[in-house]
């Protein structure tokens, strides 16, 4: 048992430190900088669709197992299985509440990714000192 779960650690700290890339932004240019700010809002999308998605597998489930034990409560013979009106609700929070989990988290991380972004775009916007600028904001770098 013991070398199980040292081959899971093993395996899992190589799996997490393998995973982690990190990109300084301060190196970017505007273009790139442009493009994970877009790939940084489609995961933040994607995160909220899913997160929402899940909430309402779990409240599909959870409306449809109502409807069955309203539907069937005088019914002796679909009571004898026990609590099979609660399996629409159960598979539902199965499904929809890891759904929801992982929404959360690639929500949260597209946010976070897309303020980092912006933050570094907006040193971009700071005018220089030797510039030429005209009336409407347009800047001329030198």
């Amino acid at each position: 048992m013991k070398k199980v779960i040292i081959i899971f650690l093993v395996f899992g700290f190589t799996l997490n430190l393998t995973a982690q890339k990190r990109i300084n932004l301060d190196t970017l240019n505007t273009h790139v900088l442009d493009a994970y700010l877009d790939k940084a809002v489609k995961l933040k999308n994607a995160g909220m669709i899913a997160t929402f998605t899940g909430i309402g597998i779990v409240g599909a489930g959870w409306l449809t197992s109502a409807i069955w034990m309203i539907a069937y409560e005088g019914d002796p013979e679909y009571h004898e299985g026990g609590f099979v009106t609660l399996y629409p609700f159960l598979i539902g929070v199965c499904i929809g509440a890891p759904t929801a989990i992982v929404g959360f988290i690639v929500w949260s991380t597209g946010r976070y990714r897309k303020s980092k972004a912006e933050i570094a775009i907006q040193k971009f916007n700071i005018v220089p000192e030797n510039s030429m600028t005209l009336g409407l904001g347009i800047t001329f770098r030198f």
